[in-house]
Parts: structure tokens; sequence; C-alpha cells
């Protein structure tokens, strides 16, 4: 995902541009995969600014499916 998807230009941009993007690898994280259900990788989870989870999305996507999941964010 990290090289194909974030890769890509538009990608990047809406995500540089309308999100604070922050990356973890689920193994090294455990106790937040617990605390937000992750149950497979990759999962995206989007939160509005007060911390509440306002979309998620799992599995690997290619760019043009990616942004409609994040433009369903918001």
């Amino acid at each position: 995902m990290v090289r194909e998807t974030h890769a890509d230009p538009q990608v990047a941009q809406a995500l540089n541009t309308r999100f604070i993007p922050v990356r973890l690898e689920g193994r090294q994280h455990m106790d937040l995969v617990q605390q937000f259900g992750v149950r497979g990788a990759p999962t995206t989870l989007v939160f509005a600014p007060e911390g509440r989870e306002v979309h998620r999305f799992a599995g690997f996507l290619p760019p043009a499916e990616y942004l409609a999941e994040l433009d369903k964010a918001g």
C-alpha cells in the first residue's frame, strides 16, 4: 500500500491537504490495534478533529478506490 497507493501523487495530495496522516505498524502497536478493533491489515481509520472515528476501510485499494473512500470520510 505504501509503495503503490500512498505513493500515488493524487493520493498523497489528498492525504496531505485534507488529513493529518499517521502510519502505524500494527504489530508494534498492539494496544492500538485492540483499542480500535482492527481485524486485518492494511486498515485505514479516519478520525474527526475531536477524535471520533468517522470512516474506516480495510484491505489494499488501488489509488482511485482509495480516493473514493477518502471522499466518503469528508
